[in-house]
């Protein structure tokens, strides 16, 4: 199972499926994290991704920048490790 870390709060969880996107599973663990809707169209909740790979399952109608991922709408693409910046 891929793990989610978050380096600069110092937070590592394990990714279920029960959590539909990384912004839910980072809430549920109480990091708050900015956002400002749940479909990926504000991008106020990019966060730079510095290893790993994610996945949109539902698509997002906005554009992060590079190297960069929408929190509220992407999953960890396979088993691999997801390491955000924030």
């Amino acid at each position: 199972m891929a793990k989610i870390i978050f380096k600069l709060s110092n937070l590592e969880l394990e990714w279920t499926p029960t959590e539909d996107n990384i912004l839910e599973l980072a809430e549920a663990n109480g990091l708050n994290l900015p956002f400002g809707c749940r479909m990926g169209n504000c991008t106020s909740c990019q966060h730079k991704i510095l290893s790993g790979e994610i996945e949109y399952e539902n698509g997002h109608t906005g554009e992060p920048d590079d190297g960069h991922a929408l929190l509220c709408c992407c999953q960890p693409a396979g088993e691999g490790d997801v390491v955000i910046e924030a």
